[in-house]
């Protein structure tokens, strides 16, 4: 565990100095995301599949493991084995973790993708996907919540694209573009909105998005957003 907690940190000290922290960073001005940007995301999606199922199936235990207690019609063997599988899922949830972050992590080396670009990417993606969990299988699992660091981090980016629109002569065909990201930042900021675009991203990001979406919807990883987007703080410790 040890050793795969310093490998872990040593691949994401990688993507930090070559990309910077992830709310360094600036998504195109107009909102736009190119195409070969999403099919790198895509591929980074795919790579995350197994450990993604993996997590599931972890969390899914535990809390099967918690239901024990309140069902009155399980028997004691049912109870044992079932209570020996969730103990046993829950030790494995620290190695997991890691081994899902690392995974990601390599995969975002291999196409050339930070970590702000991921989050935004993927906030942007699955923003009505998240707004659903709160009725998933999961919502009584604070793993299937986007962290407050995370929204936190897609807030700077946002206003960064915010800023460096202002400040730039580009002329976008997109009016509203302005107003929609203010509005944005201040329901993440206000906490009326946990989660970005809950009913899916606006204007040219919607459109980059739309010709990729089914494919996108296929790998969403219901109950594990907090893992997912999951990253070593400053220090040394991974932090949600």
């Amino acid at each position: 565990m040890t050793a795969g907690v310093r490998d872990a940190k040593h691949v994401e000290q990688t993507l930090v100095d070559r990309f910077g922290w992830a709310e360094e960073y600036t998504p195109p001005l107009d909102g736009s995301i190119k195409l070969q940007r999403i099919e790198a995301f895509i591929r980074v999606r795919e790579a995350v599949q197994p450990g993604c199922a993996d997590y599931q199936a972890v969390l899914l235990s535990i809390n099967n493991l918690e239901k024990l207690e309140t069902d009155p019609e399980i028997s004691s063997s049912e109870a044992a084995s079932a209570g020996l599988k969730g103990l046993k899922s829950a030790f494995s949830a620290g190695p997991q973790m890691v081994k899902f972050s690392t995974n990601r992590n390599q995969a975002l080396l291999a196409e050339d993708m930070g970590l702000g670009e991921y989050l935004y990417i993927y906030l942007t993606t699955y923003g009505e996907q998240l707004a659903r969990e709160s009725v998933s299988d999961m919502s009584n699992m604070e793993e299937a919540y986007v962290s407050d660091r995370a929204r936190r981090e897609y807030t700077q980016i946002l206003a960064n694209q915010l800023l460096a629109l202002q400040d730039s002569a580009l002329q976008t065909d997109d009016p509203n573009l302005e107003s929609d990201l203010l509005a944005e930042i201040e329901r993440l900021k206000d906490g009326s909105q946990l989660s970005p675009w809950p009913m899916g991203p606006v204007g040219k990001s919607r459109q980059s998005l739309a010709p990729f979406q089914q494919r996108l919807d296929n790998l969403y990883c219901s109950g594990i957003v907090k893992i997912e987007l999951l990253q070593k703080n400053r220090g040394f410790q991974l932090d949600g």
